[in-house]
């Protein structure tokens, strides 16, 4: 049994010009703190802090009250692009007060964070620190995904509305979000690579034996599934010229040593079972010595282009 873990696709944003911005007052998330690495099948969430840069713009403002809004996700399962869903974004110096939304939601006195400027020139600029989650078990594909954010707000002057209520949208304030190609395996246990089939003394009599043990897969991509065979049946060592014949199905489909199987990805977190199951005839028993009867068979499991069968796998001899 092989396994093979993909290394994360290397990742990085690429900036792109600002949009212009108009109004009291300008927003933007500080670097690459929303430039991220997501893996469906890990146990843990993503938790990142980011700082959120506000520039006064009308030297009238003394306060500003904004939210940071998803503006083409469904509002109560927010998406990156077409990508993982189910994140939130929380003010840490209030983590109970709404400053992530969807939909029209605009800021009012029951919602939004409000941060006050300085005097002068010098207190033009203040940041927040709020805080990104995106639960763990998140289904999805292999990719970078991109979510551009709004920022919508009001200033204030005193205690004065200052102008209308403005938003903010461009490459400063977005989420990218990259999944790597992964593909890993495992036979009953989490970190188990080898698996043992065992027929135990056989009837020569007749009638037929089966064995079988499950190999898990977790991938973010189509994969391949190749079956080699040492012998292709069961002997005491090389050279032998007798043998004990044997049938394998795996996913239920029947293979042999050069076989493939092609699925698509598997869903997260639980991954896809790959019941394998060898069947013995136990009357060969009776035309040959008595003894240990081995075999070694290896699954191989490589990623694939392209798409395969709608139920998950299909096989090709």
């Amino acid at each position: 049994m092989k396994k093979l873990l993909l290394a994360a696709a290397a990742f990085a944003a690429l900036a792109a010009p600002q949009a212009a911005v108009a109004g009291c007052a300008e927003f933007q998330i500080t670097g690459t703190d929303l430039s991220l690495s997501y893996d469906p099948f890990s146990a843990a969430p993503v938790e990142r802090s980011f700082t959120l840069r506000v520039r006064r713009v009308d030297s009238m403002a003394t306060a500003v009250r904004f939210l940071l809004a998803d503006t083409d996700s469904p509002a109560a399962a927010p998406r990156i692009g077409t990508g993982p869903a189910g994140y939130d974004i929380r003010w840490n110096r209030d983590t109970s007060r709404q400053v992530f939304v969807g939909g029209a939601v605009q800021p009012n006195a029951t919602n939004g964070a409000l941060v006050h400027f300085g005097e002068g020139p010098s207190g033009d600029v203040v940041t927040e620190t709020l805080r990104f989650s995106l639960p763990a078990g998140q289904d999805a594909a292999a990719g970078d995904y991109y979510e551009a954010l709004e920022a919508r707000f009001v200033c204030y002057s005193g205690d004065q509305m200052l102008g209308s209520p403005d938003f903010q949208q461009g490459a400063g304030l977005a989420v990218d979000l990259n999944v790597p190609e992964r593909i890993s395996t495992y036979v009953g246990a989490a970190g188990v690579r080898r698996g043992e089939i065992a027929f135990g003394p056989l009837d020569s009599t007749g009638g037929v034996a089966s064995r079988s043990l499950v190999v898990t897969t977790q991938s973010t991509v189509p994969y391949d599934i190749g079956v080699a065979a040492k012998w292709g049946r069961l002997q005491r060592r090389d050279g032998d010229s007798y043998g004990l014949n044997y049938a394998m199905r795996l996913s239920g489909i029947p293979v042999q040593a050069g076989s493939a199987l092609s699925c698509t990805r598997t869903p997260a977190p639980s991954g896809r079972a790959h019941p394998f199951q060898v069947d013995l005839a136990q009357d060969q028993a009776a035309r040959i010595p008595a003894g240990g009867y081995t075999d070694t068979v290896t699954l191989t499991f490589t990623p694939r282009a392209g798409l395969s069968s709608p139920d998950g796998c299909s096989g090709r001899l």
